[in-house]
């Protein structure tokens, strides 16, 4: 019996290593099919087929190759298939729009891997009650009025508490990500 071509992602390691990049990527190709359809229920549709086609073309990839740029020119081209389809409805944005869309989410992710390690950086470096409201209003969903009450305040003070912590993270994250070109020069 013939064994079948073997490719750099037939191994089981290969399988391994694409099927973690794609785990890995899968948040950052829901929001750019999600900014370039505009409706949820489709975006996810269009997320379901560009990881059907992922795992199709996964032997085109080469590791090692920026899986991001590729993964996102894949979703681009799914985006346009969905369009395609829906050709006939009424509201549907242009082939300009769409394009312009995706131009700049693209241009947009270019710094995402930098601004999301700069994050869990200085999320780990906010006080400990700011981390713990951050945490608790965005990874866990829970409303401000959940939080006060929980800890005791009113809701404005948590409010203030949040604020204040989203302010710290921005000046963080600002500093973190600042390019050595644009530092201003020591005078």
């Amino acid at each position: 019996m013939a064994s079948p071509v073997k490719n750099s992602h037939s191994s089981e390691h290969g399988s391994s290593e694409f099927a973690d990049l794609m785990a890995e990527h899968q948040p950052r190709l829901a929001g750019y099919i999600r900014a370039l359809v505009g409706e949820e229920h489709a975006a996810k549709d269009v997320l379901q087929e560009t990881n059907v086609t992922l795992l199709k073309k996964s032997r085109e990839f080469t590791p090692g190759s920026n899986f991001a740029a590729w993964s996102l020119r894949v979703a681009y081209f799914e985006v346009l298939t969905w369009r395609r389809s829906r050709g006939r409805e009424r509201l549907s944005f242009g082939d300009e729009l769409v394009d312009s869309l995706a131009e700049t989410v693209e241009t947009l992710s270019t710094g995402y891997e930098a601004r999301l390690n700069a994050l869990k950086t200085c999320l780990a470096q906010l006080p400990d009650r700011q981390r713990q409201v951050v945490e608790r209003r965005y990874l866990q969903a829970e409303s401000v009025q959940e939080i006060a009450k929980d800890l005791g305040f009113k809701a404005n003070a948590a409010s203030q508490l949040l604020f204040r912590a989203r302010t710290n993270l921005q000046k963080c994250i600002e500093k973190q990500t600042q390019s050595p070109s644009s530092a201003p020069s020591p005078s």
